[in-house]
């Protein structure tokens, strides 16, 4: 994304895509070329943008979980204010690395991760099996045992992490990076996890759980809790994709850890 500078502005051309919510917000931050004449990471700036101002232009994505969590975003001249620059001029990728080791870091969704974890371990308890329960199969039990304890010791990470944060360890990025890794690809687990446990229900992406239904076709016990479970686990399959790839992140790991 390029920039001029006109009078007390910046004024932004180009075009952002997967931004999360951009039609829901106010506000957008941006990484702006302002200096072609340096190598790329220093010639780069990070701009606050009023999502008002004209010239900015937003279409909706719709993903695989028939939502439109994402989109693109195109700017046209837009006038940005110059006190709207986060920092100084060129120090925009040093503050996006701090910003990505944080989304790193958070991506694990650890409360969110504990309360699914929570409803599966409820579901297999209450859904019957060939006369019994699904907990008490052995095959179940032990992909639950295995999660559960993925679980523990994700939360084990995170506490380290954070620790490692609050001292400034310059290991802690690296961390973060291992973390984003670790907790995804659980999240992606427990949530085929949850959709296999409802069996013949689990196969169908049920409307959104917010969305108001019709009172007059109720739906049954089953069919509640499945609802927008199939959506969560389409979903999920991104989230090893968004926030910087797996792929990315093994190479950022073996690069700082491993010096390869």
């Amino acid at each position: 994304m390029a920039k001029g500078v006109d009078g007390d502005h910046y004024v932004v051309n180009g075009q952002k895509i997967w931004t999360s919510y951009a039609h829901e917000s106010d506000w957008i931050f941006l990484l702006v070329r302002t200096n072609p004449d340096v190598k790329k990471q220093t010639g780069i700036s990070f701009l606050l943008v009023d999502m008002k101002t004209p010239g900015i232009t937003v279409r909706p994505i719709r993903s695989i979980d028939d939502a439109c969590h994402l989109n693109e975003v195109f700017f046209d001249n837009v006038r940005v204010p110059l006190k709207n620059l986060v920092g100084a001029e060129g120090q925009g990728w040093n503050i996006t690395k701090f910003l990505l080791n944080n989304e790193h870091a958070t991506t694990a969704d650890l409360p969110v991760q504990k309360r699914y974890m929570q409803q599966l371990r409820q579901l297999a308890t209450a859904q019957r099996v060939g006369g019994e329960r699904l907990i008490d199969r052995a095959e179940f039990a032990l992909k639950l045992a295995r999660l559960d304890a993925e679980l523990q010791a994700l939360g084990m990470f995170v506490q380290r992490v954070a620790k490692m944060e609050q001292e400034h360890h310059p290991a802690s990025h690296v961390l973060g990076s291992m973390l984003k890794i670790r907790g995804t690809e659980l999240q992606q687990k427990i949530s085929e996890a949850m959709v296999e446990a409802l069996g013949d229900y689990g196969a169908v992406a049920y409307p959104d759980p917010h969305e108001e239904l019709d009172p007059a076709q109720p739906l049954l016990p089953l069919q509640e809790v499945a609802r927008g479970m199939a959506n969560n686990m389409f979903f999920h399959r991104a989230s090893t994709i968004y926030g910087g790839t797996s792929e990315v992140q093994r190479s950022i790991i073996a690069k700082m850890l491993f010096q390869l």
